[in-house]
């Protein structure tokens, strides 16, 4: 491995104790030369030697993309009030601008664009303010994708299918966080679960289930399973939570298993469930 290889594995795992790896990462992608032309020019095939190395060579823009139901987007149609009221509630630096459907994309827009005619909205003209995106496929590699979102001056693409309608939608801050999560996860940076003082545990959504029912001493899955003749394809804590909702859960939503356990989703987006805390009564 090359010093360039090296100093940016050094400068990502260096002791910051108030700086978050995943803003030591997005910091270095966003700003040093160094990581850039690493990135934009893998010559000898390093990063991918890396990213095989942290478990991301299986990972695609399909498995960190938001999917097309949960795409924040706005109509080229809409008034300067209606994009501030989609704005407001949804807290994005940027969103995609369609016209008519979703399927024909003309641009982005960013937020920060918006504020000169807050004072003037007779001139707001949401064309001057379109910003080009770029289009990959569910199947590129994330590594890959970080390479095309990196070149993307808004550090956001669209994910298209074989007919070329949207599919999804990707930010380098999804790439970043699926990133740091397997980089977590493969160099053992954070157990997958800690009991905390007041008795309960937290645990990350990808723990393997039969981990959690070896350390719960329960049988978690065949409960919710007995009156079925298939038995559903789960293998971890964030899947046993969507299988009791029946649906994605929500951050903040209590879950209640058969056995008498509470699952208490503490962190989640569209996609999966990040992080549940467990009570177990005695």
């Amino acid at each position: 491995m090359t010093l360039r290889i090296r100093n940016f594995l050094s400068k990502l795992f260096k002791k910051e104790e108030e700086v978050p790896l995943i803003d030591r990462l997005e910091d270095l992608i966003e700003s040093d030369p160094e990581v850039t032309q690493s990135i934009e020019s893998d010559e000898t095939g390093e990063l991918t030697l890396v990213s095989n190395v942290l478990g991301l060579k299986d990972l695609t823009a399909k498995d960190v993309m938001v999917p097309r139901a949960d795409i924040v987007a706005a109509s080229v149609d809409s008034t300067l009030e209606e994009f501030i009221d989609i704005l407001s509630q949804n807290n994005f630096s940027q969103i995609p601008i369609y016209e008519k459907t979703l399927d024909n994309i003309l641009g982005i827009v960013r937020v920060r664009d918006f504020l000169p005619y807050i004072r003037d909205p007779k001139s707001f003209d949401i064309k001057r303010l379109l910003k080009k995106v770029i289009y990959v496929v569910p199947s590129i590699q994330l590594v890959e994708l970080l390479v095309e979102i990196r070149a993307s001056a808004n550090h956001m693409a669209l994910v298209v299918d074989e007919f070329g309608g949207i599919d999804g939608l990707v930010t380098l801050q999804d790439v970043v966080s699926e990133i740091v999560g397997e980089i977590q996860q493969s160099q053992g940076l954070f157990p997958q679960i800690v009991k905390r003082p007041d008795g309960s545990w937290i645990a990350d959504g990808k723990m393997p289930l039969s981990e959690c029912e070896e350390l719960l001493k329960t049988e978690l899955l065949k409960p919710l399973t007995e009156e079925n003749d298939d038995e559903p394809d789960i293998e971890t804590l964030g899947g046993l939570t969507t299988l009791i909702a029946g649906r994605m859960p929500t951050r903040g939503e209590t879950l209640y298993h058969p056995s008498g356990i509470e699952f208490e989703i503490a962190e989640a987006d569209p996609r999966r469930v990040k992080r549940v805390i467990i009570r177990k009564k005695s």
